[in-house]
C-alpha cells in the first residue's frame, strides 16, 4: 500500500517548518528503484514528472513486483521561490553530498537522504532535473562515462540523447556520485515547464520500471513500442558554441534542428545601436541539442551545445 512518510523536517526562522517527504509504492523483495526530484530550487519539471508518477503508481501499485520510492522535491524552499540555492545559506545541494549528520540543515538533509537510499543493497537511482537556466533542452540522459549498466538504463528512459559525462572536480559533492550506475534525466526549459519533455520523461521512468521487472509490461500505460531509442554520446561528440562578444544573442535556429558545418545559429547585436556585432556559426555539421533563452550574454558564455556528427 502506497505510504507517505517524513524524511527530515527543518524549523524555519519565522517559526514555521518544512519537510522532506516520501512516497513508497510496491512491496518487499523484489528490485528496488529510487526517483529523486527537487534538489535544486530552478528544476520545476523534475518536480512535476515526480508529482506524475506519484499519481501514477498509486494506480498500478496491484501490478507492482517490486518497490518504488518516490521523493517529490528535497529542497522546497529553494523549490518555493524558484531558485537554485536553499534560502538562507546560499549553498548549492548539489554540492554538499553525502553531507553532514550534525551540520546546518542542507548538510543534514543531504546526509539523511544518502543514508536512506542505502538502507537498500543495490537500488536503481534516478534524479530528476529540468534543463539548465535560460536554455532549452532535448530529453536526456546523463551517465557517468564508462558506466555499461547505467548506459544500458537509459537507453530505455525514453530519451533522444543519453551523455557518458567523464567526472569533473565538483563531481564527489553532488547526489548522482553517491550512488553506483544514477541515470540523470533532464530537458525541457529552464525553471520552467514543458508538457510534452514532462510526458515523455514520465513514460521513460514507466518503462524503466518495466525493464527492472518491477511493473509487468501488460501494465503500462502506453505500448513499450513507442519508446524512444536514444544516441550514445560522450563529451568528445558535443560541442560548445559560445558568445564571441557581449550584447543580444539572437538565435536563428530551432532545437533539434540539424547544421552543416559553418552555418549560422544566431547573432549578437548591440541592444542600444541596433548593430550586429557578431555572426555566431558552428565549427562542426551535428544538431542542436540545448539553445539558450534568455538573449542577454556576455564573452565567452554558452549560447548552444550541438551534438556533432561523427
Amino acid at each position: 500500500m502506497a505510504k507517505l512518510s517524513v524524511v527530515e523536517t527543518i524549523e524555519l526562522p519565522s517559526g514555521g517548518s518544512a519537510t522532506i517527504q516520501r512516497w513508497r509504492f510496491g512491496r518487499v523483495g523484489g528490485a528496488h528503484m529510487v526517483v529523486v526530484a527537487g534538489i535544486r530550487g530552478d528544476t520545476p519539471e523534475g518536480v512535476r514528472v515526480a508529482f506524475h508518477l506519484i499519481a501514477t503508481l498509486k494506480n498500478l501499485e496491484p501490478h507492482l513486483l517490486g518497490s518504488v520510492d518516490v521523493y517529490p522535491c528535497v529542497n522546497p524552499l529553494a523549490a518555493e521561490q524558484g531558485q537554485r540555492l536553499w534560502p538562507f545559506f546560499g549553498v548549492d545541494l548539489n554540492r554538499l553530498f553525502p553531507g553532514k549528520a550534525n551540520g546546518h540543515p542542507p548538510y543534514r538533509i543531504a546526509h539523511r537522504l544518502v543514508k536512506q537510499i542505502r538502507e537498500h543493497p543495490e537500488p536503481m537511482v534516478v534524479e530528476l532535473r529540468g534543463a539548465r537556466p535560460a536554455f532549452a533542452e532535448i530529453p536526456q540522459a546523463l551517465v557517468r562515462h564508462g558506466d555499461s549498466q547505467a548506459i544500458g538504463l537509459a537507453e530505455n528512459a525514453n530519451i533522444q540523447l543519453v551523455w557518458q559525462r567523464r567526472l569533473g572536480p565538483a563531481a564527489a559533492g553532488t547526489f548522482a556520485y553517491q550512488f553506483p550506475h544514477t541515470v540523470v534525466l533532464e530537458g525541457g526549459r529552464g525553471n520552467r515547464l514543458s508538457t510534452d519533455v514532462g510526458q515523455v520523461l514520465h513514460d521513460g521512468l514507466c518503462n524503466l520500471l518495466c525493464v527492472q521487472g518491477i511493473l509487468p509490461e501488460d501494465a503500462l500505460p502506453f505500448h513499450w513500442a513507442s519508446i524512444e531509442r536514444p544516441a550514445v554520446v560522450d563529451d568528445e561528440h558535443i560541442v560548445r558554441v559560445q558568445a564571441t562578444a557581449s550584447g543580444l544573442f539572437l538565435p536563428c535556429v530551432e532545437l533539434n534542428q540539424k547544421l552543416e558545418q559553418g552555418e549560422r545559429i544566431g547573432t549578437i547585436m548591440n541592444p542600444t545601436s541596433g548593430e550586429i556585432l557578431k555572426e555566431i556559426c558552428v565549427s562542426r555539421k551535428g544538431r542542436v541539442i540545448a539553445l539558450r533563452e534568455v538573449p542577454v550574454v556576455s564573452l565567452g558564455m554558452m549560447v548552444a551545445r550541438i551534438l556533432a556528427e561523427v
